[in-house]
């Protein structure tokens, strides 16, 4: 997308969305998974990953491939990207178990 298309447009940063924690629980996952690499794929990933967390939150490991194909990595062959996204899910999926016991 050119800059001017832009206009009268919302622009979220990496930087922006990182400084308010947005992803600080998927950065934490692609760290310990070793999901970044060369970084030239990294903010795509987030977001798009943010995304996928939010429409789907019982995604498969074949949906997370399917959701995240229209991003392009050279460095991870996605394996650990996937692993990544699934790890957070299933936290939260624990999370979201473990709060609806208590109630």
């Amino acid at each position: 997308m050119l800059a001017v298309q832009t206009d009268n447009s919302r622009v979220e940063t990496i930087e922006g969305a990182s400084d308010r924690g947005d992803l600080a629980e998927l950065q934490a996952a692609f760290h310990a998974r070793n999901a970044l690499q060369c970084g030239f794929c990294t903010t795509g990933m987030l977001f798009t990953a943010a995304e996928l967390i939010a429409l789907q939150p019982d995604a498969t490991r074949d949906e997370i491939r399917k959701f995240m194909s229209g991003n392009y990595c050279r460095c991870t062959g996605y394996q650990a990207i996937v692993d990544a996204i699934a790890d957070v899910l299933a936290a939260r999926a624990k999370q979201h178990a473990s709060e609806h016991r208590a109630c």
